[in-house]
């Protein structure tokens, strides 16, 4: 599994951390950025692949997307 913002520039890092602070330290600390618990298990591959963009836990994925989302 890829780390969250492995892939993403400094500029990027950098704007990411200007519209919600605390983001990069959150994933170094194995963190939800959103909800701050520790990062868990997941569902399936869709919902990895989004924790490796958006660093988000599997409950705050189901919150934002819905359970049995599509968009995933």
């Amino acid at each position: 599994m890829k780390t969250p913002m492995s892939d993403k520039s400094p500029q990027m890092i950098a704007a990411i951390e200007s519209l919600f602070p605390g983001t990069k330290q959150a994933i170094e600390d194995k963190c939800c950025p959103f909800c701050n618990s520790p990062i868990g298990a997941f569902k399936d591959a869709e919902s990895i692949r989004e924790y490796e963009i958006s660093g988000m836990c599997q409950k705050c994925q189901d919150d934002v997307f819905g359970e049995n989302s599509e968009y995933l």
